[in-house]
């Protein structure tokens, strides 16, 4: 039962008793007593109630009017008063189609239009006091049997609207960040995670770089892992993890540019309960405290903000950690591994990293060399990937030497990630074909630099090379161009001889 209910239930029952005891048939007055009994019991359970309900619609900020089934203004709390201008005493106990007859209180009524179709109305209003227009809202409260009860109607400003809609785009705003931070958070927890990925390469680069990691592993110095993007970074930072004596413990990846600058430092310290608003009310363990006893790798190091690195530094110098809102250091045994496509040197010299910082993370250095500088190592890769991606697809694509120097020759300028990619395209889109020309892997080479690609076959005299350049090259210029005016321009020669170069290739103009 509601409050509302108890009270008139108890109401019932003490008019019941004053008719007894007002009748002329004999009362007794142990039942009396026990009826009273009864009443005050349910009376107190609803005064002793721990929610004032009037209390908190009392001090709401929204505009709030309630009416009866009759129409008859039953209640307005404080707000609609003091936005209003109108004293309850001018609403209480008369009818909203009366008090809209004889005065200007309200432009519009949601309360006659709410008991006529029983359901919500919502209508564009002006209340005495208000200086813009407002949202009125009807609504609806039946009785258990279906009957009309109440009608509440709800008044708000439009200018509030506007304030609300600029918090939900913060909340969104911080919802993404948050995504963005988890999205840029990989947690390992066993070696056989890591099983499937392995370094390709027999050249003397990758020799050397497996010679670091087998000398670097078994220690705690930290290690710096730079190189080009897609080169495979994060693949060194795996092996050495892997061959570690901490492979049984936690190894936490974080992408330093990933995370919003807002967050990072809430991310990798963690915070105290109460640290800010919105912070989880029990705190929360960061990342650092999560690595502790095993590793931990920061992707693109150099794109941490300046504020953060002094923090990291002496993080790394003391082995502890202070979360956010916090006093107590928490101490630490991390291994840390940091990797980064920047040149650290040259953001040193913009200002825009720490030296100390570089120095400290600069103890174990190694360069993953970009594709182009791999060139022992192209085929065994390009072998590699067909092999994945016809278990994967299906499919049965083979390069053939052809296709392979080719491939050799292109300069790769998104390193393996770009290498990936178009393996998984050709077995995809070329599996099918008797012959792959190698016209067609030109064709999906990103040639945008006039020296990305320069094929080289073995016994190639100068004179073919040059033409092989020259071809590619016309290729190249004539990919967007109309007419042969257009392509004479951009390569600076004469119609004709443009004319003459591209019939000499096999070339022509796009219709």
């Amino acid at each position: 039962m509601t409050d509302r209910e108890i009270m008139l239930s108890a109401e019932q029952r003490i008019d019941e008793l004053m008719n007894k005891m007002l009748g002329s048939d004999p009362v007794s007055k142990k039942q009396v007593l026990q009826e009273l009994k009864a009443v005050k019991e349910s009376v107190h359970q609803v005064t002793t109630s721990t929610i004032d309900y009037q209390i908190v619609v009392d001090n709401l900020d929204d505009n709030i009017l309630i009416a009866d089934a009759s129409e008859t203004i039953l209640y307005v709390n404080k707000a609609y008063q003091k936005s209003s201008g109108i004293p309850k005493e001018n609403l209480i106990g008369k009818t909203v189609s009366h008090i809209a007859e004889t005065t200007d209180y309200f432009t519009v009524t949601t309360v006659p239009d709410v008991i006529q179709k029983k359901e919500p109305v919502m209508k564009l209003s002006y209340l005495p006091g208000q200086k813009n227009p407002s949202i009125v809202v009807g609504m609806p409260i039946f009785y258990s049997n279906g009957e009309l009860q109440y009608i509440i109607a709800t008044n708000r400003e439009l200018s509030t609207y506007t304030n609300l809609r600029d918090n939900y785009n913060t909340f969104l705003n911080l919802l993404s960040d948050m995504k963005s931070a988890k999205n840029a958070v990989q947690v390992i927890q066993e070696t056989f995670t890591l099983s499937e990925k392995q370094m390709i390469g027999e050249g003397k680069e990758m020799t050397q770089i497996r010679k670091f990691i087998s000398n670097v592993a078994s220690t705690d110095a930290t290690v710096l892992v730079t190189g080009e993007s897609g080169t495979g970074k994060e693949l060194i930072a795996d092996a050495i993890y892997t061959a570690s004596k901490r492979n049984n413990m936690p190894f936490i990846k974080i992408n330093c540019s990933s995370i919003p600058a807002q967050l990072l430092e809430s991310e990798l310290f963690g915070y105290e309960k109460g640290a800010f608003s919105g912070a989880n009310a029990q705190g929360k363990k960061g990342l650092f405290e999560a690595a502790n006893k095993g590793t931990l790798l920061l992707d693109e190091i150099g794109d941490m903000p300046m504020e953060l690195q002094a923090k990291l530094l002496r993080a790394i110098q003391s082995n502890e950690i202070t979360r956010v809102g916090g006093t107590k250091p928490i101490p630490l045994d991390i291994r840390l591994i940091a990797s980064t496509n920047c040149n650290l040197k040259a953001k040193i010299a913009e200002g825009t990293f720490r030296s100390d910082l570089y120095y400290r993370l600069h103890v174990i250095p190694i360069n993953v060399p970009p594709l182009r500088e791999r060139k022992d190592d192209i085929a065994l890769l390009c072998d590699h990937y067909i092999n994945i991606f016809n278990e994967k697809y299906d499919k049965h694509l083979v390069l053939s030497e052809e296709n392979k120097d080719a491939l050799i020759g292109y300069s790769w300028p998104g390193n393996i990630r770009e290498l990936r990619n178009i393996m998984e395209y050709l077995v995809v889109c070329a599996s099918d074909m008797d012959h792959l020309d190698n016209s067609f892997l030109y064709s999906i080479f990103d040639l945008e630099g006039i020296d990305s690609y320069m094929e080289v076959k073995k016994n190639m005299t100068l004179s073919e090379a040059v033409s092989s350049y020259e071809k590619e090259f016309l290729t190249l210029a004539i990919k967007d161009v109309k007419n042969l005016k257009e392509a004479s321009e951009i390569l600076d020669v004469d119609i004709s001889t443009v004319s003459r170069k591209l019939k000499q290739h096999g070339l022509s103009l796009k219709k």
